[in-house]
């Protein structure tokens, strides 16, 4: 439904016709009517031609839309780039969870495995000389690492980070019950 109203820019009375509410149409036409009334206190010539007062106001009118235009898509860049970093961290969350899951699940079950290791036997001397084994290997594979002498250190089969050890120990362990 079009709406029918009327305005006044610069002393003159026009009826508009549009889409737009009624307070939308009076914003506009008044920030039309500022525009002009600048225009003509900045520029004297402007006074006495009304059409170079319109033609001016409308290059001013241009400018405010080609800057909001600029802002606008320096915004939506700005906009996107925060949406990709967003779903890049949400990302790295459900790694980060993921991972925590994993290890509960292995914690847990190093601890049943523990448990049942207490019930069922009595620490013996030969338990005893598979933890010093276990303890063994694993400052043996540590000690594997070489420092290249530029603080680089190289880990069996490529592995940095940890992970080598984190592995041999996990080795260590699974052999230790594979043995009972």
């Amino acid at each position: 439904m079009k709406n029918r109203i009327k305005i006044s820019v610069d002393g003159k009375s026009f009826t508009l016709m549009g889409e737009e509410t009624e307070s939308h149409m009076q914003a506009v036409a008044e920030y039309i009517h500022e525009k002009i009334t600048e225009v003509r206190r900045n520029a004297a010539a402007v006074k006495m031609d009304a059409s170079l007062a319109y033609v001016l106001t409308a290059i001013n009118v241009a400018d405010d839309y080609y800057k909001e235009m600029e802002k606008n898509a320096e915004l939506e860049g700005r906009n996107l780039g925060l949406t990709t970093r967003l779903k890049e961290m949400v990302s790295q969350l459900d790694d980060a969870k993921a991972e925590i899951a994993e290890l509960k699940a292995k914690q847990a079950m190093l601890e049943a495995y523990g448990a049942e290791d207490e019930r069922k036997s009595q620490p013996t001397a030969k338990n005893k000389e598979e933890q010093l084994e276990v303890v063994q290997s694993i400052i043996i594979n540590k000690e594997e690492t070489v420092d290249d002498g530029v603080g680089h250190n190289h880990y069996p089969m490529g592995l940095k980070g940890g992970q080598a050890e984190k592995n041999m120990t996990r080795k260590a362990i699974r052999d230790k019950y594979r043995k009972k």
